[in-house]
């Protein structure tokens, strides 16, 4: 176990030290679509995707709170729909009272590869870490696949994907966001991808969304994940109280009041754990480097014969966003 930890740590910076002189390069002569931020009386000129689209269009409170929300928190959704080149590198360092410390560092966002095709990207995840709990994050590896968009309109997206783990991994992914009224809107994601050693998997996902004011909204966000080699239905949901602070200085600050739950249906019907944790997010330098705080607790039992165990969990977060601009994101 110590060794896959050391190899998947090893495995990781390899990757990121690979990916150093490619930015290097786009810094210096500027290649890459979108990498360079703007000055600040600079016109942007970006390439429009149907997120821009329903931005621009959008005059309900829930969808640009919600923006808001998912950009300053880094959503990996979000990320991988913008029309510019987005890449975050995190430094982590986590406690378990059950599991102990560990430090990792997590590469996620997009490049761009315009002089192949404007709808071809290079994706860097754990695209699914915001969501994920506490036990997946630690378990789960980065890695780097292709991401083709097929179609987008105003608030649907289909990309054909293709990452390699054991194996080729291809797939597919639908996007769909909307609102019901000027404070409730939601978004559905459809995954389907096919893995060598696990076979074909399916991941649904549902967000809703309301705007309980200017500066607070409440998101609701459930998870299926169904496949060849899962635990029957592995099933999430997550209730979050967002609430962002300080808009108007040039460092703001965001709170996440987090209460989760997350279970599998076989070969036992039970429920993994019961979480509650409060997440918090400062611009401490620039527009680009954050930090976050996000003390959990959690009400586990990783076996249905097991007793259920209590466990307290810390989690601090440096992140480089590299050539993120928050001026782009409307405020409502």
């Amino acid at each position: 176990m110590e060794k896959e930890k050391a190899r998947s740590i090893v495995k990781k910076w390899f990757c990121i030290l690979l990916l150093l002189p490619a930015l290097a390069a786009a810094q210096e002569e500027d290649t890459i679509n979108g990498w360079e931020a703007a000055e600040p009386d600079q016109e942007l000129e970006l390439e429009t995707n149907w997120l821009d689209d329903t931005h621009d269009v959008a005059t309900d409170k829930a969808q640009a709170l919600t923006e808001w929300m998912d950009n300053f928190f880094g959503d990996p959704e979000y990320n991988l729909e913008q029309a510019e080149s987005q890449l975050r590198l995190e430094i982590i360092n986590e406690w378990d009272e059950e599991d102990g410390y560990e430090t990792s560092p997590r590469l996620r966002g997009k490049v761009q590869l315009p002089k192949i095709s404007k709808r071809l990207d290079i994706v860097f995840s754990g695209e699914d870490s915001d969501f994920d709990s506490e036990e997946d994050r630690r378990n789960n590896d980065d890695g780097i696949a292709l991401q083709y968009r097929l179609n987008e309109g105003r608030r649907s997206r289909y990309d054909l994907t293709l990452g390699w783990s054991s194996g080729p991994r291809p797939g597919f992914k639908y996007r769909y966001q909307g609102s019901f009224d000027e404070r409730n809107s939601y978004r559905f994601i459809e995954r389907i991808q096919y893995e060598i050693d696990d076979g074909f998997i399916s991941k649904s996902q549902l967000d809703l969304n309301r705007a309980l004011s200017p500066d607070n909204l409440i998101q609701w966000s459930n998870q299926i994940t169904y496949g060849e080699d899962t635990d029957g239905v592995e099933w999430r949901s997550r209730v979050a109280l967002r609430q962002r602070r300080d808009t108007d200085n040039d460092r703001p600050t965001a709170l996440n009041y987090i209460a989760a739950v997350n279970g599998i249906t076989s070969p036992h019907s039970f429920v993994k754990n019961y979480r509650l944790a409060i997440l918090w997010r400062r611009q401490v330098y620039r527009d680009y480097l954050f930090l976050e705080l996000e003390p959990g607790y959690n009400f586990r039992k990783r076996k249905n014969e097991d007793d259920r165990n209590t466990a307290a969990s810390l989690t601090v977060r440096l992140e480089f966003a590299l050539q993120r601009d928050m001026r782009k994101v409307r405020k409502p």
